[in-house]
């Protein structure tokens, strides 16, 4: 009996060796076999993060992983965004197709709209702005942050969306990069940077510049830093490979009607959705007939509040829900 029993035992740890045995080597074929379009996904995902970037790096060297980031790269235009070419006046008579009939119709006197979108593997949702210069930078009142929701909440905001990037310090949050807010700068800056504005008059401003100097400009009502510019001046970044990995994104455009768009794209699993790499985030603001656009901060940052209700599923690779962020863009 006791013999059946070891041989039984002996039998079950060769299916289990055998087992370990078939999946090391498919993580080996899948990571350094000649499977480029899986090896370029991981690690663009895994670098695009803020705080897991090691997963890259336990099974590649910092060599090798520069190699393959050569090959997923974005190529931003060195140009501003004319804002001259907005013209709130511009009026269409005709629709050039179904994607600006769903942005163009609209009840009288209709402030947002919130279309659903989906395309390969991630779904999400475009929020319309009307009236762009009711669109305001919200920053937390305390170094902790707060969610979107309550920043919609505090401000009566109808739509509310995360902005920037920040930091993670011993749990204190602050901007990465100059901020500007009310048209007053939050969080100095010494460095050129790309800065995604909006003027007193609800124009999406794609620049070079330093907070400080927009603040004397006197035009500008907020500015972030956070990068790519995706559009400029209707002529779109250029992407190789699965540049910026698939990713949750928050991102904002501009049509030349001056109508503004935000996009809010699930991933990680969050509602079904594995995310958007920036060439395909640029397919949706072309589509939808974008003349500038930008990313905004993602990941699990990404969320959507609409009325003070999160629409979209936050996922981390901690939990999900809600973060807290340092600002929000808020539309009341």
């Amino acid at each position: 009996m006791r013999q059946k029993m070891r041989s039984g035992k002996r039998r079950w740890l060769t299916i289990v060796l055998i087992l370990m045995d078939v999946v090391a080597l498919v993580c080996f074929f899948t990571l350094y076999g000649p499977l480029e379009s899986f090896r370029n996904w991981y690690v663009t995902t895994a670098l695009s993060t803020g705080s897991h970037k090691y997963l890259a790096y336990i099974f590649y060297s910092p060599d090798r992983l520069e190699e393959i980031m050569a090959e997923n790269q974005v190529y931003v235009t060195n140009e501003s965004s004319d804002i001259d070419s907005i013209d709130f006046d511009l009026e269409t008579e005709t629709y050039a197709n179904e994607y600006e009939r769903e942005i163009l119709e609209r009840e009288e006197g209709q402030l947002y709209k919130l279309i659903e979108i989906s395309g390969k593997n991630y779904s999400g949702w475009i929020t319309v702005i009307y009236q762009p210069s009711r669109l305001a930078m919200a920053v937390s009142e305390t170094d902790r942050g707060q969610t979107v929701t309550s920043f919609a909440r505090k401000t009566n905001a109808l739509v509310a969306v995360n902005g920037g990037a920040y930091t993670f310090g011993k749990g204190n949050k602050t901007s990465i990069g100059g901020l500007l807010a009310d048209g007053k700068v939050v969080c100095e800056s010494d460095e050129v940077e790309e800065l995604v504005c909006l003027t007193k008059d609800g124009k999406l401003l794609l620049t070079y510049d330093t907070v400080q100097n927009l603040e004397e400009s006197g035009n500008i009502e907020w500015a972030l830093y956070f990068t790519p510019f995706l559009i400029v001046n209707g002529v779109r970044s250029t992407y190789t490979g699965n540049a910026g990995g698939q990713q949750p994104r928050t991102a904002i455009g501009q049509r030349k009607d001056g109508i503004i768009l935000l996009v809010t794209i699930d991933g990680r699993g969050g509602s079904g959705s594995f995310g958007i790499n920036f060439s395909d985030l640029t397919d949706i603001f072309e589509r939808y007939g974008c003349y500038n656009a930008a990313n905004l901060d993602g990941g699990g940052s990404t969320m959507l509040a609409i009325n003070g209700q999160l629409i979209n599923n936050p996922v981390s690779f901690r939990k999900e829900g809600e973060r807290r962020v340092y600002d929000a863009l808020v539309y009341y």
